[in-house]
């Protein structure tokens, strides 16, 4: 963005310096510092309105999380930490980026430099401004920051400081770790400074209606985290399942007693599973298992397919069986999958694969009857639909969009 803006001014400037001072600034003080460095005759508000043209849609489309960030945020949060966004960044610019990459709903408060006197980071007052929005002590809270004036603001607020080291601030990285408590190149590396919970922990939602036989799909594991979406709530009960909470607007069942209940009103825009979905995404689950979910309207199984999509594009797993019938999504990644996910002789199950996106590139398929490498699918063109297994699993990928993978009986 910067090479662009100077270019189109006919500005020669040095790339790294510029990069230097601006480190830790508000958006408002970059604007002014740039107008005064370098002559400018535009105003702040016009500088501003340039940048924010430019830097939407590379937030929106290409900004990534750091590497580990989003598994780290996810096991924090089923661990209770509160997690806040302290940024002197705008807020145009980074939620889409946190919605697109699947962690905006895992923080409890979102903090600018500009909710805090618009003073940059450097004073400490975004981080304590962060800290009072969750209504936490400074000295409990832990900064991850990769430039020194977030360092030093951190500190300045009393609280612990992580460095996250970034090529842009390499010029500064000696004073930078001198400073942090500690200092990582991926979020993985905080094993370092404390355990991590490795015991994987999944969050099971039942639904209202299960074609096959729900015990053939769940079988209960330490830490599972269950809840119902609406009338769900009667399969659970059925087993002898005891739900966290029961999510619905209560068209399909009554309410039940004796449970924790989050009522919905019937117009709304989320369906009951939905819904489900999203409360375990906010709980920082990764892994998630739906019980039921086919059959019965096709309007409701086709939207429970598209909270698969919803899913994994936020890079978590999720996996929608009843016994007859079995689904998941992958977004950039692969899937292997089992023959006997469905209850059906294995050379019954038919494997199909469909594209949920436009397109979907780098397509391949091992351990089924037609096998597929670096193909392209469409979502216009059911080319993967009934193949057959001709291993105990097959292995499905793609390198760029998200695939659709169902297992069911012939």
């Amino acid at each position: 963005m910067d090479v662009r803006f100077f270019a189109a001014r006919g500005i020669a400037y040095n790339q790294e310096e510029f990069a230097r001072a601006i480190q830790g600034m508000s958006f408002r003080e970059t604007a002014v510092y740039t107008i005064g460095r370098y002559g400018l005759k535009e105003t702040v508000e016009e500088v501003t309105k340039v940048w924010m043209r430019m830097a939407e849609a590379e937030y929106a489309h290409h900004v990534p999380l750091k590497p580990g960030a989003g598994e780290y945020l996810r096991l924090l949060k089923r661990a209770g930490v509160k997690l806040a966004v302290a940024t002197a960044n705008r807020r145009e610019l980074f939620m889409p980026t946190l919605q697109r990459c699947g962690v905006a709903e895992l923080f409890d408060a979102i903090c600018t430099a500009a909710d805090a006197g618009d003073t940059g980071k450097a004073d400490g007052a975004l981080f304590r401004h962060a800290a009072k929005k969750l209504g936490v002590d400074p000295a409990d809270c832990a900064v991850f920051e990769d430039v020194l004036e977030g360092i030093t603001g951190a500190k300045r607020a009393g609280m612990r400081a992580y460095a996250v080291r970034d090529a842009a601030a390499a010029h500064n990285r000696e004073a930078i770790e001198a400073l942090a408590d500690g200092a990582i190149d991926t979020f993985a590396d905080m094993r370092r400074y404390h355990s991590f919970d490795e015991q994987p922990r999944r969050c099971v939602i039942f639904t209202a209606r299960c074609d096959g036989d729900p015990a053939r799909v769940y079988a209960p594991r330490p830490g599972d985290c269950v809840l119902c979406a609406d009338g769900g709530w009667l399969l659970a009960r059925s087993m002898g399942v005891k739900p966290e909470q029961v999510i619905g607007d209560f068209d399909s069942s009554d309410a039940p007693t004796g449970e924790a209940v989050c009522r919905v009103p019937v117009e709304k825009d989320d369906s009951d599973t939905m819904l489900c979905l999203k409360r375990g995404l906010a709980m920082g689950f990764d892994d998630f298992l739906i019980v039921g979910g086919f059959g019965g309207r096709v309007d409701h199984t086709l939207a429970n397919f598209q909270a698969l999509h919803y899913a994994a594009r936020r890079g978590v797993h999720v996996e929608m069986a009843d016994g007859k019938s079995w689904a998941s999504a992958v977004t950039n990644g692969r899937l292997r999958v089992s023959a006997d996910v469905v209850d059906v002789g294995r050379g019954d199950a038919k494997l199909s694969v469909f594209a949920l996106t436009d397109t979907c590139r780098g397509v391949d398929i091992r351990g089924a009857k037609w096998t597929l490498s670096s193909a392209t699918l469409t979502n216009t063109f059911p080319l993967g639909l009934s193949n057959a297994f001709a291993a105990s699993e097959a292995e499905i990928a793609v390198e760029e969009g998200t695939l659709l993978v169902t297992v069911c009986g012939d």
